[in-house]
């Protein structure tokens, strides 16, 4: 069954003659601009779409090829260390330690110093762990990737930044089958009037 949106299909694209909606996934919210990000999966065609909710960009851009052209999907999500923030941290503990060494040097004005300092390392060290998202799909004819989204800013480069949410992680489980149903899926065909149903041309 195919899951109720907050956009109609309908504005987005047209379906094809004996074109049928698989499944319709709304897992993400965009940024710059913000909004929302969609996956349509057809019989025919795999279709990304973002609809945006600024009040001065009332848009919706899509991105479309055939289903059949699409070759694989890489995914990374969870949660892990960012090794920058560790070191940061790291630095910033190690100091706070010297200025707990110096405290019988300096008077206790170091203790003062250093327990803020202590504290503020522990935190930075804390949220260095954060949730990350990265999804890249691939065609079968390049290496380069048609759609591709992460939340990590160091990672963007071409990538389009989103804001993950329970949903897309069960997006992410489900997208690889839906994909694979859609390019075996076979509509039932129409069956053809016969000659005597056809109507009679009175003359």
């Amino acid at each position: 069954m195919v899951k109720e949106t907050s956009v109609e299909i309908g504005d987005v694209i047209n379906l094809a003659r004996g074109e049928e909606i698989i499944n319709v996934y709304e897992g993400f919210k965009t940024q710059n601009p913000s909004g929302y990000g969609y996956f349509l999966i057809t019989n025919f065609r795999f279709v990304f779409f973002k609809k945006s909710t600024e009040w001065s960009n009332k848009t919706v851009n899509t991105l479309e090829i055939p289903v059949n052209h699409i070759g694989g999907i890489k995914s990374e999500y969870g949660r892990k260390a960012v090794k920058m923030q560790v070191l940061i941290a790291l630095g910033i503990i190690l100091l706070s330690l010297v200025g707990f060494g110096l405290n019988s040097v300096l008077g206790k004005v170091m203790l003062y110093v250093s327990a803020p300092v202590l504290l503020a390392g522990l935190l930075v060290l804390i949220f260095s762990r954060r949730r990350v998202f990265t999804l890249e799909i691939f065609t079968k004819s390049t290496m380069g990737s048609v759609v591709s989204l992460t939340n990590d800013f160091f990672k963007l480069k071409k990538a389009t930044r989103i804001v993950v949410r329970s949903e897309t992680f069960k997006m992410i489980r489900d997208l690889g089958k839906t994909i694979t149903e859609a390019q075996s899926y076979r509509p039932k065909p129409i069956p053809e009037k016969s000659a005597g149903s056809l109507p009679k041309i009175e003359g």
